[in-house]
């Protein structure tokens, strides 16, 4: 095992020894007996519930995805697309990544089994990358609203939501509009770096590819605004499943019913964490400690934080477990050397055996 290869194998167990030992120990300050008990509180039918609304958010993101592929003619399997959808989102959500990681993967295996250009379909992830970005900041903004005017959040964080909001709507915007425009800034870019520095056909080259796919994204906002249209509607959905998270748990356990402003502000607070704090292997420690700060806005006690996220992560790990054993039947997991590597190549897809 080379040098590189140590440290990244290092570093990797080191996070997740760092999630591991924050998970303990806020179950153990919060009490492990209540946690247990908010656990049990649930119920089958209130797990059930709690499955659903994570099985529902995957089934509207992956219509979301179909309807920007089928616009771009690219014919597809359901089997397969669900495959290369969990595949690319078991990376995600293990990756230290703002739940980015796996869209090139997924790219590959729908690519490798249409037989067809991999910038072509990478074109479509981008663009249901962006329209769930959109949807998300919906969401946020009503979140952020109230957040802004609720006297429970300090105003060091209602100033730190309040820019990060603002950042995230203007990148976002300035993406879906520069592509709406057919700008190609980044193909231009590569091709000025190319300039710049030594391996010139390389950058010359990547700046190609870049472009295919600059032009797919162009085509999604200017020629195919109907099927657009619709897979940003179905992203609304899968994110409205995830903003119901905290009311179908805590009905099922408490008996809550909790307000728009408090399922709006726990949302926005919730996605300012998942974005720019996911710092372990599926946020593991750290997300569970943000949430119990963002609960204790709604009076919600720590066990039950705990036991709110514990349980949605179980359903999430299973879905990761899934992904990661249909990566292994396709070949892009693989054991080296102690350690797991993604093999996934990112060119061409060739067609399938």
């Amino acid at each position: 095992m080379d040098g590189v290869r140590l440290r990244s194998t290092l570093l990797l167990l080191g996070l997740v020894v760092v999630g591991s030992a924050l998970l303990g120990g806020l179950v153990y300050l919060s009490g492990p007996r209540r946690v247990l008990e908010e656990l049990t509180a649930v119920g089958w039918a209130g797990f059930l519930a709690v499955a659903g609304t994570v099985l529902l958010s995957m089934g509207a993101w992956l219509g979301s995805w179909a309807v920007l592929l089928r616009a771009a003619e690219v014919e597809f399997r359901w089997p397969g697309l669900g495959a290369a959808l969990l595949s690319g989102f078991a990376i995600s959500y293990l990756t230290p990544s703002m739940y980015l990681g796996g869209e090139p993967v997924r790219a590959f295996l729908v690519a490798r089994e249409a037989r067809v250009p991999m910038s072509h379909i990478m074109a479509t992830v981008v663009v249901e990358r962006l329209l769930a970005g959109v949807a998300l900041l919906f969401f946020a903004s009503i979140g952020g609203f109230f957040a802004l005017i609720s006297p429970a959040l300090p105003l060091v964080s209602k100033r730190a939501l309040g820019i990060a909001l603002g950042i995230m709507a203007g990148f976002l915007f300035l993406a879906i509009f520069s592509f709406a425009k057919n700008w190609q800034w980044i193909s231009r870019l590569l091709r000025v770096l190319a300039r710049a520095f030594p391996g010139r056909g390389r950058l010359l080259r990547a700046a190609a590819k870049v472009a295919e796919t600059e032009q797919e994204i162009y085509h999604a906002f200017s020629h195919r605004l109907a099927s657009t249209t619709l897979a940003f509607l179905l992203q609304i959905t899968a994110i409205f499943m995830n903003y119901l998270r905290p009311q179908v748990f805590f009905y099922f356990t408490k008996g809550e019913v909790f307000s728009v402003p408090q399922l709006s502000l726990y949302f926005t607070l919730n996605a300012f964490l998942t974005s720019f704090l996911w710092i372990t292997p599926g946020g593991m420690g750290v997300a569970e400690g943000g949430r119990i700060g963002i609960f204790s806005l709604l009076a919600i006690p720590p066990s039950g934080a705990l036991a709110y996220s514990v349980t949605y992560r179980f359903v999430e790990m299973c879905l990761v477990a899934i992904g990661i054993w249909l990566m292994l039947r396709q070949g892009l997991l693989r054991l080296r050397e102690g350690r797991v590597e993604v093999e996934a190549k990112l060119e061409e897809a060739p067609p399938p055996p």
